[in-house]
């Protein structure tokens, strides 16, 4: 609940769960959108693949969602269909497979996962109501809603059982450098790796997942980070945390506690390394975790880019935007949606 990021209107870009995003060498395709209809460009501004769907995402493993009629399937980097517009919702592809779900007469959503042909992975368990993205030949797929649990590998074979932890029940997780987050006892948190093992290294009254090796956790109504030995690097001292990326962390300080909410709200951003040192002073009101070397921040009512060194790199110019991601980022300047690359220049 303390992991945040930068909220924006999704006007274009509806987020699917995914996990660290790849694709073929030498190929960045971005999605974008011409006379209400969606295909991609390449990092100069130039059609690849001409505008012909109703919606589209990114590529990963060589693997793009795109919409047509209400339903969701995959195209290749040709533009052309591999998995044809069937589903009611989907995943990215990760290691070769993704997730794919259809609603059912009484309105419940079922999983399946298809391979890179677009071949269904026979699964040798009952109906998923939920999976998570493969990591290192593993996912996990919940069954009748969050009674059941299930790891399997890439075969659709049950890989293990977990005895003695549970999952989130409001969430499907995804493992995270190779642990997963898991929970004991009164709610403790604890990690186990791909093999089902007990991460062994101490637990936590609450905590994130692991990112650029470190792991926020909660102590009282503070927070800090660990690292991979549950050895805490930075005190619980902040209100609020975010994720390392790139070495750099955002946190929040100065919140208050809403009554009527019941919730912190306010409060200001800063950013932090991984010995907890300030990289940029707490003026900011919104921020993003660092990506391509940018984090897009708020700064009196705007958006703008700073660099690593906390030096701004773009002006506070936006009214809304998306953080740079393969060289390009998404905003929007005077109401209108643009990419711009890393110089502020516009693109698209």
């Amino acid at each position: 609940m303390k992991y945040f990021k930068l909220v924006l209107i999704l006007l274009h870009f509806p987020i699917f769960n995914s996990t660290a995003q790849h694709f073929i060498p030498g190929h960045f395709f971005y999605p974008a959108i011409e006379n209400g209809k969606y295909g991609f460009i390449n990092s100069t501004g130039q059609w690849v693949i001409k505008p012909q769907y109703d919606w589209c995402d990114y590529f990963y493993d060589g693997k793009a969602i795109a919409k047509e009629k209400g339903k969701y399937g995959f195209i290749d980097v040709n533009g052309e269909w591999m998995a044809k517009p069937i589903y009611d919702t989907v995943k990215h592809f990760s290691e070769g497979f993704a997730g794919v779900g259809r609603l059912s007469n009484e309105e419940r959503m079922y999983w399946d996962i298809i391979d890179t042909a677009g071949k269904y992975l026979e699964i040798k368990v009952s109906a998923l109501s939920n999976i998570s993205n493969f990591y290192n030949g593993r996912a996990i797929g919940t069954e009748d809603g969050f009674l059941s649990f299930h790891f399997f590998n890439s075969k659709g074979e049950s890989a293990f059982e977990i005895k003695d932890f549970y999952l989130d029940e409001n969430r499907i997780s995804d493992y995270s450098e190779g642990l997963l987050h898991v929970f004991f006892g009164e709610y403790r948190s604890t990690f186990i790796d791909t093999a089902g093992n007990n991460w062994g290294k101490g637990d936590f009254e609450s905590c994130g997942n692991f990112s650029d090796g470190l792991c926020w956790f909660q102590e009282s109504t503070l927070f800090g980070y660990f690292n991979s030995l549950g050895e805490i690097i930075i005190p619980a001292e902040y209100d609020s945390t975010g994720n390392f990326s790139e070495g750099i962390a955002l946190v929040k300080v100065k919140m208050k506690y809403e009554p009527n909410a019941m919730k912190m709200i306010d409060g200001l951003v800063q950013y932090i390394d991984k010995e907890g040192k300030k990289i940029v002073p707490p003026i900011y009101t919104s921020g993003t975790e660092f990506s391509d070397g940018y984090a897009m921040v708020k700064y009196n009512g705007m958006y703008g880019f700073i660099d690593k060194e906390g030096k701004v790199a773009i002006d506070y110019q936006y009214e809304s935007g998306f953080n740079f991601f393969r060289g390009l980022a998404y905003v929007k300047k005077e109401n209108h949606w643009e990419y711009i690359n890393t110089k502020g220049k516009r693109v698209f």
